[in-house]
């Protein structure tokens, strides 16, 4: 049960809005012994299924721009394994950096109640950290993040593909991304990485 404040903010409607809702029938409130007024939870979902459908959102991600052909097959996986969907977002960018377009503008839609799926090929497409602070983010506003392929990976595996991503985040803001150096910083840790 639900009270009518936090009917009008999961809805986004004003107090007097959900008043008309409440008279002309659209949802039936429930009276309380105390005299308060509640809303069950599943009258609100239907009337958030009214009010605005929520979309399934397919993402893609790609660190940088050598890798476009990654991100079109990325994009065509996703359209085949998901035969309904309403939107695709894309970005060209590193998981670490949180202003990615893409990524803000989901997120604005994520909280805004307009998601109702998010479907992504791993997590890293997504966020490189931070993946669960996402994950609750999403439950809270009623939105389900799909991965499409498990990555069997150990904690090891993780742990260092994690700390050479921060390596070369930083490397390429302390060098410029152009720069001979910042190469030279990537070379070197892709050889660690074998």
């Amino acid at each position: 049960m639900l009270r009518p404040k936090e009917v009008c903010q999961r809805l986004g409607i004003s107090y007097r809005t959900l008043q008309d809702y409440v008279k002309k029938g659209i949802i039936t409130p429930v009276k309380l012994p105390s005299g308060k007024t509640r809303f069950k939870e599943e009258d609100i979902e239907k009337l958030e299924g009214i009010i605005r459908k929520k979309k399934v959102v397919l993402y893609a991600r790609v660190p940088s721009n050598t890798q476009k052909d990654d991100l079109v097959n990325q994009l065509n996986y996703l359209q085949s394994k998901v035969q309904q969907y309403d939107l695709v977002i894309s970005d060209v960018s590193s998981g670490l950096n949180m202003k990615r377009k893409g990524f803000q503008k989901l997120l604005r839609m994520i909280l805004n109640n307009e998601v109702s799926k998010i479907v992504v090929t791993y997590k890293d497409r997504l966020v490189r950290f931070g993946y669960e602070i996402l994950e609750e983010v999403c439950k809270a506003h009623n939105c389900e993040i799909v991965v499409l392929e498990a990555e069997d990976k150990t904690p090891e595996q993780e742990l260092i593909e994690d700390l050479i991503s921060i390596l070369v985040s930083f490397s390429g803001k302390l060098y410029g991304m152009r720069s001979h150096k910042y190469e030279k910083v990537k070379k070197c840790i892709e050889e660690l990485k074998n």
